[in-house]
């Protein structure tokens, strides 16, 4: 149960933990006033609960409607999360000043002998931040599929930041971007636009680490190796070169989309054969769940463990804050690849 509610909730919730480099300057300050008026479409008459920043508020639901007061002091409270009395889903709402109303539906779902509840966002007016966040989510389904996406969300940033610079939301925008879409001159150049003052502090964290990590990862780089545990408690250099091209995969056994991929690593092992090592690195906090997909999942290479889950050394050097992701080395231990799919991976390996 405690992983499954995990995976749930780790697809919404953002660590608003700060670390920004001491030549950033700090949050402005907002200080504005809105109303969040809210109808549920489905039948609801008991508890609804609205987290903002370090802000915690609630109320009852009486017909179906439900109404929040209260004052952003800082750009961080923009980004708000709305969730019913049992476990599920939070329905995410970028905040604005003045009155803001949203309709929302859900579903009940039982997993593991649990009720959950999927709050799913019908429509959202009053808020041009939310505007925005809804009209580059409309973009990316559109575009995110072509050949030049890249080229396609640097002009629809710059469009919109010239338009509306104060919005949050194009921080938001080129975090989610700055990963496996954007190269490090372009990170550079949307973040040059923005104020900073104006970005939630975690998308900045994230953008930062993500500069950082794509230097230490540039192909060519030579991979630097930590001591990990595998699967038998000892602890090992994760990484051996062996003149054979490496994946290392980094994952949990509570993480879906790992799970579901790591169908794909049999069949790039058989096709690749010799010419292929893959190796797994998992950010599980229980041993045991760990071994358990290990063995369900067929994962018969070696598998390691960090200590920490997220705060492990190796995941704050190579900047993993999301998974699955995977790393292609060289033959001669350098990288090739940093955040790939396996098909593009299987794509490099076959033209090399």
């Amino acid at each position: 149960m405690k992983h499954t509610l995990k995976t749930i909730l780790a697809l919404l919730i953002v660590s608003t933990t700060t670390l920004i480099s001491c030549n950033e300057k700090e949050q402005k300050p907002i200080g504005e006033k809105f109303t969040l008026t809210g109808k549920l479409l489905t039948s609801y008459n008991d508890t609804i609960f609205l987290s903002y920043g370090s802000k915690k508020d609630c109320t009852v639901v009486k017909n179906n409607t439900f109404r929040f007061e209260g004052t952003l002091d800082s750009v961080d409270q923009g980004e708000a999360f709305l969730h019913l009395k049992t476990p599920g889903n939070l329905g995410v709402i970028f905040l604005d000043k003045g009155d803001i109303t949203v309709d929302f539906d859900y579903i009940t779902k039982e997993i593991d002998s649990i009720n959950y509840t999927f709050l799913q966002t019908k429509k959202i007016e009053g808020s041009l931040n939310h505007k925005i966040w809804d009209n580059y989510t409309a973009f990316w389904r559109k575009n995110h599929k072509k050949n030049n996406y890249g080229d396609l969300i640097m002009q629809q940033l710059k469009k919109n930041i010239d338009s509306f610079p104060e919005s949050p939301i194009h921080g938001r925008i080129l975090h989610l971007n700055s990963d496996s879409v954007l190269n490090t001159s372009q990170i550079k150049e949307i973040k040059n636009l923005i104020d900073t003052t104006t970005m939630y502090s975690n998308d900045l964290r994230i953008i930062n680490i993500t500069l950082n990590t794509k230097k230490r990862t540039q192909k060519g780089t030579p991979v630097k190796n930590f001591t990990l545990k595998n699967t038998e408690g000892k602890t090992e250099n994760f990484y051996t070169p062996n003149n054979k091209f490496t994946i290392v995969d980094f994952w949990a056994s509570w993480c879906g989309p790992c799970r579901r991929e790591n169908k794909k690593l049999p069949e790039l092992a058989k096709k690749y054969g010799d010419k292929l090592e893959i190796i797994t690195i998992s950010i599980d906090d229980e041993e045991d769940e760990w071994k358990k997909a290990i063995e369900k999942d067929g994962l018969i290479w070696k598998n390691y463990i960090t200590e920490n889950d997220w705060d492990s050394e190796i995941c704050d050097y190579y900047g993993i804050t999301s998974i699955p992701s995977k790393i292609l080395i060289d033959k001669n231990g350098n990288f090739l690849g940093y955040n790939l799919s396996y098909d593009q991976i299987d794509e490099i390996l076959e033209k090399e």
